[in-house]
Formats: structure tokens, sequence, C-alpha cells
């Protein structure tokens, strides 16, 4: 590991009359190049309130190899999870262990099972697109080299591809500014230790290849978004390098909108959205039953999954990211099943942490034995995406408890913590005021990938850019629009 890792050196010690016209410059260039969030007092999406999104003043430092090799293995991740999508008999298994147990993960698989029996096993669209977003954190032991640790991986609604890439620029043109002064640790500033993010027209680019897919040139690319979204301006970057770079116009729409004005025609399965044929649904929205507010949106969602438009991500694929997945995916053996090449499964296996079912198989009473002899080195994590939602250490055994049901139990995983390092530091802006201290940044690395379901044949697969999300050592979530961490980019070392 670089000593810049542990050195006082970094980063760059600044005066209080520097830090402060840092952070007026971040501020000015993030109100006006789009590096921003609606505000927290917003309450609709007509409200033109909006800040500074929550911003890291200096990148953080991430090992170059350990960077390169998570980028490297996204293609990997990419063909793997579109290989699960497509099995129906495993996804049922895993169903079938979250029956009565997580009741919003069952109604995706029932309306999977509906939408299945509708079109006889044959949809009206093979193709599927998924961008994702796999999560790393940085593994330090006394006994080993630093290596990566997968945190999870995200089939739907991964955001923050539009602001990452403005915060690389950002912080590039910082440094170009001069503001981050001369101080010892600003050597490591430079352009080759700065990347540029191209996550924003990455995933645009994905969007993009579907589009042209489908093949029907004046079609739209459907954004299906909460009502009172917050991080549209994430999203927005995606929309503007689309028609920028395609041609393609976006529009959007929440699941009340669609269940109102979307059409599907019976005959051909054509998608219709205020009377413009629909060639791609990506869902930034749909991944918590808190959007599914009535019946008539559950229906919404149908529409779409039964229409010739291309998904992104389809119901199997949505289902695919749940945290059941993982947890069976560290069996050697299921992997084997999706990742039939030894070498490429040991390069998946080494990001692994130890996951472990709350069954009552004999791992599942391992985890009760964990929970209750070591719960300080494990998080428990529900079947939820959003950030928020999960349970760690000493707070484990009585939230089980109380949830009195033990049956309930399976609902869950219980995740090795990984251990990262806990002396980097940093400061964060937030709402204009600048907070210093250790910090912990995660990597989130994005990959698009278009595949035939019928025929299983990859059309496209790549990487598409990245992000770094940081937040304090003491903070336990990492989520940005949930009010705990924030953007930034990495610093090569």
């Amino acid at each position: 590991m670089s000593t810049i890792l542990n050195a006082a050196t970094y980063p760059p010690t600044l005066t209080e009359e520097e830090t402060a016209n840092l952070a007026i410059a971040l501020r000015d260039w993030s109100l006006s190049q789009g590096l921003v969030i609606r505000a927290p007092t917003a309450t609709n999406a007509a409200d033109e309130a909006s800040v500074h999104v929550p911003l890291t003043l200096h990148p953080s430092p991430f090992p170059k190899d350990l960077f390169d090799r998570a980028l490297g293995l996204q293609t990997v991740f990419n063909e793997l999870y579109a290989k699960i999508a497509d099995d129906s008999e495993f996804l049922n298994d895993i169903t079938k262990e979250l029956a009565g147990v997580d009741d919003f993960m069952s109604d995706l698989w029932k309306l999977y099972l509906e939408v299945d029996e509708i079109t006889g096993g044959v949809p009206a669209q093979a193709l599927t697109l998924g961008l994702f977003r796999s999560d790393y954190l940085l593994h330090i032991t006394s006994t080993a080299e630093p290596s990566i640790r997968q945190v999870e991986l995200n089939t739907i609604s991964a955001s923050f591809g539009g602001l990452s890439s403005r915060a690389a620029d950002c912080h590039r043109f910082l440094r170009k500014s001069g503001l981050y002064g001369t101080a010892a640790g600003s050597e490591f500033l430079k352009d080759e230790n700065m990347p540029v993010n191209p996550s924003a027209r990455g995933l645009a680019r994905g969007l993009g290849v579907a589009h042209n897919a489908y093949g029907v040139k004046d079609s739209i690319v459907l954004f299906v978004v909460q009502q009172r979204e917050r991080n549209a301006f994430d999203q927005r970057w995606l929309e503007y390098h689309l028609l920028e770079d395609f041609g393609v116009v976006s529009v959007r729409a929440s699941l009340e909108d669609i269940a109102e004005f979307g059409e599907l025609d019976s005959i051909t399965k054509e998608l219709r959205y205020n009377g413009r044929h629909v060639a791609v649904v990506y869902y930034r929205a749909g991944y918590t039953p808190a959007d599914y507010t009535s019946p008539a949106t559950w229906e919404a969602r149908k529409k779409m999954e039964l229409s010739k438009a291309i998904k992104c991500p389809s119901l199997a694929t949505h289902f695919s990211g749940a945290k059941k997945v993982q947890q069976v995916l560290i069996d050697e053996l299921v992997l084997a099943k999706f990742v039939p090449d030894a070498d490429v499964r040991g390069q998946l296996q080494a990001t692994f942490v130890d996951i472990l079912p709350l069954d009552d198989s004999e791992l599942g009473k391992k985890a009760r034995t964990l929970i209750e002899t070591c719960p300080e080195k494990y998080v428990l994590k529900p079947q939820r995406e959003g950030g928020g939602n999960n349970v760690y250490r000493e707070k484990i055994p009585g939230y089980l408890k109380a949830l009195k049901d033990e049956t309930l139990w399976r609902g869950y995983i219980l995740m090795e913590l990984i251990e990262p390092p806990q002396d980097v530091r940093n400061a964060i802006i937030r709402a204009g005021k600048v907070t210093e201290g250790n910090v912990i940044s995660e990597l989130g690395v994005f990959g698009c990938v278009l595949w035939d379901s019928k025929t299983h044949e990859i059309k496209q697969n790549f990487e598409a850019g990245w992000l770094l999300r940081t937040k304090f050592a003491d903070s336990e979530e990492g989520g940005v629009a949930a009010g705990f961490g924030s953007i930034d980019s990495v610093l090569l070392i």
C-alpha cells in the first residue's frame, strides 16, 4: 500500500482562508455545472430549490492496481448476472426461500410468473438491458495485501453515474486553478492521478445501444422516476448525453403517470406513453415497495413488462439483484454453474466476503451462533435497495429478537464486515458547511450489458465508468441521497 494512505501529508494542509476559498469555488462550480441535487425542502419536480451535492474537497486516494482490477471485472459480473436473470428455475428457488418473509420480493416474482403465463413463456421482447453497478470497499488486514471486496451488485436504478462524472471534472478544475495550494501532499494532485470519469456518457451509451437495437427511429427512452425525485439532475445528465450522442429523446414519468397515460397495443405489443412509441424502459424507480402506491402502479409495471419495449431491467433481472442471490453465489458449486472457467471464477471469488443465510440449514445455524458470539464482525441486510436498510454489529441481536417471528429472519443475510483503512482523511462540504475527518470510500463500477434472453447471446458488454462515494469513518451507512455520504473522485496511487 502506498504511504499516501497512512501519511499525514494528504490531503494538503490548507489555511482557513484557503479552505474557505476552495469551498466557495467548489460550490459555485457545482451549481453552475449541474453537480446538484434537489433541496430537501423541495416538494415536487416543479420546485426550483436545489443545492450542490455533498462533495469531498479533495479526491480520495485509491490504489491504481485495485482500481484497474475492479474495472476489469465488470464485464464478467455483467455476463454473470445476465445468465442468472435467464435462469428462471434458479430464481424461483430463491423465491421459495423468501416466500412469506419478504412480501415485496414475493410480489415481484408473482408478477414475473403472471407475465410468463400470459406470454406462454415467449416474451414480446427478447432483448434485455442491464445497467449495473458493482460496489467495493478496500479491505485491509495485518496479514495480507490490500484487496477489494464486493459490497453488493445493483441491477436496478444504479445511480450517480451522471454526477460522478461531474465530480471528477470539478476536482480537476480545482487542481488546475491552483486552489489546492502547494503544501506537502499537493504533489500527488496531478492529471495522471486524477482520471476523467466517463460514467455519464457510458450509461447513456448503454441506453443508446439498446435504442438502436430496438430499431424504431422516432421512438423514445422512458425514464421511470419517483414522483418527488431529489436526484433528478443525476438522471438528467444521461438524458442530455443520450440526445447529444445518439439523437434519442427521453421522457420522464412516474408509475402513477404510466398507469394513466401508458398504453399497450394488444396486437403489436407496442408500448406508448402519451402517444409516443417507447423503445426502452429505464427504471430509476420501482425498486422499493413505497414506489407502488396503488394496484394501478403494479398494473403499470405489468403493462411495461408485457410490451416489446426493451426493459432496463426486466423483472427477472431486477430480481437477480436480491441479496439472497449474492449469498448463494458464495457457494462455489452454484457459481460454477454460471462461471465454468475456474480462473475467472477465482477472480470473482477473490472479491467475496463470507455471507450466510438465516434459515434452518447448517449455514443458517452457523450464522445464529456468530450473531450470539461476535456480532461486531457482521452486518445484517434485507432484500432492499436505496440505502439506510442495514443493521450493524451489536445492534443485530436486539433487532432480530424484536422481529419475534423467527421465520422472518429468512428474509435477511448476514454478511462479514469489510475492514477498510481507517486513517484516510478528507473534508466533506454539505449545504455549504465544511467538515473534516477520517473517511471511508466505496468504489462503484458501472457496466452495460445487452443480451437476448431467448438465445442467451450477449450483444454488447462493456464497463461504463465509476463512482466514488465517501463518508466519515464513524458513519455506518453511505447513501448520498439518503443523507449519509458524499460524491468523490479517485486519486490513483
